[in-house]
């Protein structure tokens, strides 16, 4: 099969996205050919083998690819004048973040007929929208940590309102993130409401919308995949102090982050984490791959947030690593590509007796 490997895109988590994309290409399965489509900051698509070399992204640019895109009803890569380039099988997405984790591309390529990897158009939307998740999540009676969502043309046109709802519902310290954003960026913790001002500043710098929620004292942070409706094994980062930061998560200046894996808890907590798990997975209806992050404390566990297209696809949850996610992944988007293909699309009323309408 091709596949084109679709990573980077117009989003704060770019550069992320490049590291999972780049890293698929190194280690994908020889029985498929991999294309790599390189989305730039601009939101343009480009493809050439240079997009497999992580050095390539030191300078920003084209970096001499060819400019292409797909078209609705059509499994081709087009290029910029319109010419096949070649026939797509499937996509193996690897984009973080907003335009890409959201549902956007997802639609795009559902349009296309294109099968694709991961989940659909309504989950990822879901996913990716902390407050939608947070509705869905309390639907499936998941435990959460109390929060308030701020709207930005709210916030603007009373400020004091939303401050004062906020300090009804919510106690100090709170941490304040963006609603749809990830890999930490644009989130803050408050103790104070100085603090509390410009952390919602921050985050609607990010978005429409934020999330301001309770933050946590001495608790933990665990982690734990989900591969096609199956758990893994819980991790536990370690090193770090309030959340996680993006420079914790990514950049190697902070030294003394780390993770522990398998996490060194009891078997009753491990199996906790793993049942939530698959509860937040199938409450977004989350499809392929995705992590779900849970907080612990006081004996307590919350479910944090669930991320549909995980970095590095999460495989380094799984003892088979990239290749055994990446032929999971490839496998299930064919097969419910297929599922879809089977289903009915067109309705054909007829006039019978009586000129009642009835389906063909």
């Amino acid at each position: 099969m091709t596949v084109a490997v679709l990573f980077g895109g117009k989003s704060c988590e770019h550069n992320v996205s490049v590291v999972t994309g780049v890293q698929a290409l190194a280690r994908f399965p020889k029985e498929h050919k991999a294309v790599p489509v390189y989305i730039d900051e601009r939101g343009v698509w480009y493809t050439g083998k240079q997009y497999a070399d992580i050095a390539v992204y030191r300078e920003k640019g084209s970096h001499g690819g060819k400019e292409v895109h797909v078209r609705p009803s059509s499994p081709y890569l087009y290029t910029k004048n319109g010419k096949k380039l070649c026939k797509i099988d499937c996509f193996l997405l690897c984009n973080h973040g907003v335009n890409g984790e959201d549902g956007s591309v997802q639609g795009l390529l559902q349009l296309s007929g294109i099968p694709y990897t991961g989940s659909k158009v309504a989950a990822s939307a879901a996913g990716m929208r902390k407050d939608m998740m947070k509705r869905l999540f309390a639907a499936a009676d998941l435990p959460m940590v109390p929060y308030v969502t701020v709207r930005a043309d709210e916030y603007v046109n009373d400020s004091l309102a939303v401050i004062e709802k906020i300090k009804k519902e919510l106690r100090f310290p709170m941490i304040v993130k963006p609603c749809q954003a990830g890999s930490s960026i644009g989130i803050s913790v408050a103790h104070d409401y100085n603090q509390l001002f410009a952390a919602i500043r921050v985050a609607l710098e990010w978005d429409i919308e934020a999330v301001v929620e309770c933050a946590l004292e001495n608790f933990e942070e665990y982690n734990c995949a989900v591969l096609c409706g199956q758990p893994s094994e819980v991790e536990k980062p370690v090193g770090w102090k309030e959340f996680l930061t993006y420079e914790d998560k990514y950049l190697s200046k902070s030294d003394g982050v780390g993770r522990e894996f398998p996490a060194a808890i009891d078997a009753e907590l491990r199996d906790r984490i793993r049942a939530a798990a698959v509860a937040a997975y199938t409450a977004v209806g989350a499809d392929g791959v995705a992590r779900v992050d849970f907080l612990y404390g006081d004996g307590k566990l919350y479910v944090n947030e669930i991320n549909t297209i995980p970095g590095s696809l999460a495989a380094y949850f799984y003892e088979g690593g990239d290749e055994y996610v990446i032929r999971a992944l490839i496998d299930r988007a064919v097969q419910t590509h297929a599922q879809r293909k089977r289903l009915k699309y067109a309705f054909r009323p007829f006039k019978g007796e009586g000129g009642k309408g009835a389906a063909k």
